[in-house]
């Protein structure tokens, strides 16, 4: 009898040690990957002012449209970390050199930061845009108290990506109503209190303002460079979403235009950039999508304009997902995981 209750502790015995190291091995692993390998993974800063290629790159888990973490959802967090590497790969196989990124204020940034992190681990330089349009009334600035919290924000932000995101968007199309901070005055108020937060975060880091956001708003970015926003920002970007959705190519080329004229006016201070543009298949058809990357990408290649598009993959969004706006499928992969004639065409662009 004693001898059976000497094997019975022996077995429990064993199998309690075999708990706790599958335990270890656990906390082991998430440790590595949730606080060491953000910590242990670096890219060298940049020696250019934005990356010439680069995709928006949009990942949404739930038939609601919210960006989850892993922990918000039924899915393992392994299937999310392989989806991502290959994606990453695949951006970065086609001619990509860089990916864009939303970092929302008040909301959870855990999945922006997987992204972030893999985007790096295979040479890409993610690009983010840090945005609080949801906080709060589009026609007011933040208060006192808004202010304060938003500054943090960003400088947690930025400091906890210094070693990998080099490039900041501060807001998102701040002259367009659904995007609005308050008059011309406050938000260059916001960018004056944002900018150093950004540069003392991450010296090497370039600030993007983006003023020009489809050829109809010139008078709010006349208004906020006039007031000497110039001086808190690194780089002027447009989005010229003037041709949408009927493929407008002299509004692509008035928007072009337009903005030379703006930077020459201020004695050419900063690079000009595209940091958004893209065309639904919801609004067109695919062929006309690849028409109009392939006008946007020539026209940016004549001007030495770096480009982002909008976006990469529908195959990360829910089945039939629809933004707010009431378009879709704006990506360069289908939801069957294949690429739509709008890739083909840009490649040469890509890999120059």
């Amino acid at each position: 009898m004693e001898k059976n209750n000497h094997r019975v502790r022996k077995i429990l015995i064993a199998a309690a040690l075999f708990v706790l190291v599958i335990i270890l091995v656990g906390v082991g692993y998430y440790t590595y990957q949730l606080y060491l390998m953000p910590k242990l993974t670096k890219i060298d800063a940049p020696t250019i002012s934005y990356p010439k290629n680069s995709v928006i790159y949009t990942y949404i888990i739930g038939s609601n449209g919210v960006t989850a973490t892993f922990g918000d959802v039924n899915m393992p967090s392994t299937q999310v970390t392989t989806e991502l590497e290959t994606d990453m790969r695949a951006i970065k196989n086609v001619g990509f050199d860089g990916i864009k990124l939303n970092y929302t204020f008040k909301t959870n940034n855990y999945l922006a930061e997987r992204i972030a992190l893999r985007a790096s681990q295979q040479g890409l330089y993610p690009i983010g845009l840090i945005e609080g349009f949801r906080s709060k009334p589009k026609d007011r600035a933040f208060n006192e108290t808004e202010m304060a919290d938003w500054l943090k924000f960003v400088k947690e932000t930025v400091s906890a990506n210094k070693n990998i995101i080099y490039y900041w968007e501060i807001w998102n199309e701040p002259g367009i109503d659904m995007f609005r901070y308050g008059s011309p005055e406050e938000f260059v108020q916001l960018l004056k209190a944002t900018y150093p937060v950004i540069k003392e975060s991450n010296p090497n880091a370039k600030a993007i303002l983006t003023l020009g956001a489809d050829g109809e708003h010139s008078s709010f970015e006349d208004a906020v460079l006039s007031l000497g926003a110039g001086d808190y920002f690194d780089v002027l970007s447009f989005h010229p979403y003037a041709a949408n959705p009927f493929l407008q190519e002299d509004k692509i080329s008035q928007a072009f235009n337009h903005e030379k004229a703006i930077v020459a006016k201020y004695n050419n201070k900063w690079p000009l950039v595209i940091s958004e543009v893209g065309q639904p298949t919801s609004e067109v058809s695919e062929a006309e999508q690849a028409k109009l990357a392939k006008f946007v990408y020539t026209k940016a290649a004549e001007s030495n304009v770096p480009v982002t598009w909008y976006y990469w993959g529908d195959q990360r969004l829910p089945k039939n997902f629809v933004w707010s706006d009431g378009s879709k499928n704006w990506g360069l992969i289908r939801y069957d995981g294949t690429e739509r004639p709008a890739l083909e065409l840009i490649k040469p662009y890509l890999k120059d």
